[in-house]
C-alpha cells in the first residue's frame, strides 16, 4: 500500500540540545552548535514547507570508560522530532558500530521523496546518503558549517576526503557558512551562503550605555580564537569601566580561569554553559568579542557564527578581519586590524569611549538585514527554487 503521508525534511545531524542533554543521565560535552542549527532548521521548515525531523547517533560519555549500551530515544530539538539511534558506546567500538546503526536507522525514517539534508562531510552521514540513495528517492543537500576537515592533520581527515568525494556527487543544493567553502563544490550546485542568524529583524541596535559595560566572549577557548591575545589585551584596557565574561571550553581554560583568580573584580568565567544560563548572560552584556585569528587556516574554511548570536542580543560586536568577516558584516562591526594584544586593546577601547554614539547607529539597511531570520527565509525559499526542491 502506497504511504500518503507528506514529504518532510530529514536532517542527517548530531546536533542536540538540553532536551536530549538531560536525557542521557551522565555528563556529555554541550553542543556548541545547537543555537545555530536551532536556527537554521527553523528557516529551512518555514521556507520549505515540510516537516523537519532530526536522525541523530548519540554523543560519546564525557568520563565514563566501560561499555554501555545505549537504548534509541526520540525527544525534541527545539521544535523538532529528534530521534537517537542505539550503540555500543564503548572506546574502539563505538565510531565502527554507529555507522551501522546510524545506516539502518537513516534507512528507517526516511521514505521516498523526502529530502535529506546532512551536516559538512562527516563520513556517518555520506555512508547513510549513499544507501538511502540505492533504496530511496531523495534528494540531498549540504550544510556545509566548516571545512575543518581540509585542513585536520589526523587519520580522520582520509575519511573526510573520502566522503567529500562521494558526498558532493549526490547534492542538488549546498548552504554554505563560508564563501570559499563553495570551490569545493561542484559548478553545477546551487549554493546559499548562511554564515549565521540574526534571530529578531526589527532592530539591531546595541543596549543604552552604563556606567560599567559588560564584555563578552563565549566560544572555544583557544589561540585560534584569539583568547591568548585577548587575555594579554586586558592589561592595557583603562582601569575602570568595563568587565569581562567568558564562556566555553577549550584548551586555554586554565589560563582564563586564572585570570578571573587574579582578578576577579574584572573577569569572570562561567565555563561551559545551558543554552538557557548563556541567553540569560547575553542580556546582561553590551560588547562581544570575536578575536579570532585571519593567519590560522580555520579562518578560510569557517565562519564564527558567535558574531550573530551576539547581534541577536544587541550586543555591539568587535571583531578580527578573519573569515570574511568584514565582506559579510560590512559596517556593523567594530574592527581591530593585526593579531596583537595592542590593537585588540585599542579596539576595545575606543568602543569603551564611544560606546553611547557607536549604539546610536542604524543598521537596519546594512547588509547584516540578509541574514535575520525573516530575510534568511525568503532567501531559502528562492534557493529551493532554484534548486528546483519546491
Amino acid at each position: 500500500m502506497r504511504n500518503s503521508q507528506p514529504a518532510k525534511l530529514v536532517c542527517l545531524s548530531n546536533v542536540f540540545d538540553q532536551n536530549y542533554h538531560d536525557s542521557r543521565a551522565e555528563e556529555i560535552d554541550r553542543c556548541l552548535s545547537s543555537a545555530k542549527r536551532r536556527d537554521l532548521f527553523q528557516c529551512l521548515e518555514k521556507a520549505s514547507g515540510k516537516e523537519l525531523v532530526v536522525l541523530s547517533s548519540p554523543p560519546k560519555a564525557k568520563f565514563r570508560r566501560e561499555g554501555k549500551w545505549l537504548r534509541p530515544i526520540t525527544t525534541r530539538f527545539s521544535t523538532h522530532r529528534q530521534l537517537f539511534c542505539p550503540n555500543w558506546d564503548a572506546p574502539k567500538l563505538r565510531i565502527p558500530l554507529s555507522w551501522f546503526f546510524y545506516v539502518r536507522h537513516t534507512l528507517r525514517h526516511t521514505r521516498s521523496g523526502d529530502l535529506v539534508l546532512f551536516d559538512n562531510y562527516e563520513f556517518i552521514y555520506v555512508v547513510a546518503a549513499l544507501f538511502l540513495k540505492l533504496l530511496r528517492r531523495v534528494r540531498f543537500i549540504l550544510d556545509y558549517e566548516d571545512g575543518k576537515h581540509l585542513i585536520d592533520t589526523s587519520w580522520r581527515r582520509w575519511l573526510s576526503a573520502t566522503a567529500e568525494f562521494f558526498g558532493k556527487r549526490l547534492l542538488s543544493a549546498a548552504l554554505l557558512a563560508h564563501p570559499a567553502l563553495g570551490q569545493r563544490l561542484l559548478n553545477k550546485t546551487p549554493r546559499l551562503l548562511v554564515p549565521g542568524f540574526i534571530s529578531k529583524s526589527d532592530s539591531i541596535a546595541p543596549k543604552q550605555s552604563s556606567n560599567e559595560l559588560n564584555l563578552l566572549y563565549s566560544g572555544t577557548l583557544d589561540r585560534t580564537r584569539g583568547v591568548d591575545l585577548l587575555l594579554e589585551a586586558l592589561p592595557l584596557l583603562p582601569a575602570n569601566g568595563w568587565h569581562l565574561h567568558v564562556s566555553g571550553t577549550g584548551g586555554l581554560e586554565n589560563p582564563v580561569a586564572m585570570a578571573q583568580k587574579e582578578r576577579p573584580e574584572k573577569i569572570t568565567f562561567h565555563g561551559s554553559l545551558s543554552n538557557a544560563a548563556y541567553a540569560e548572560l547575553l542580556t546582561k552584556c553590551h560588547v562581544g568579542l570575536n578575536c579570532q585569528r585571519v593567519s590560522d587556516p580555520i579562518s578560510s574554511v569557517t565562519f564564527p557564527s558567535k558574531i550573530f548570536s551576539y547581534f541577536s542580543a544587541r550586543l555591539l560586536v568587535i571583531s578580527s578581519r578573519a573569515s570574511d568577516v568584514p565582506a559579510i558584516c560590512g559596517d556593523a562591526c567594530q574592527y581591530f586590524e593585526s593579531e596583537t594584544p595592542s590593537d585588540l586593546a585599542q579596539a576595545i577601547t575606543r568602543v569603551l569611549k564611544n560606546y553611547s554614539t557607536l549604539a546610536q547607529k542604524d543598521l537596519t539597511q546594512s547588509t547584516i538585514q540578509d541574514y535575520t531570520m525573516d530575510g534568511t527565509i525568503m532567501r531559502m525559499r528562492h534557493w529551493l527554487k532554484a534548486a528546483s526542491l519546491l
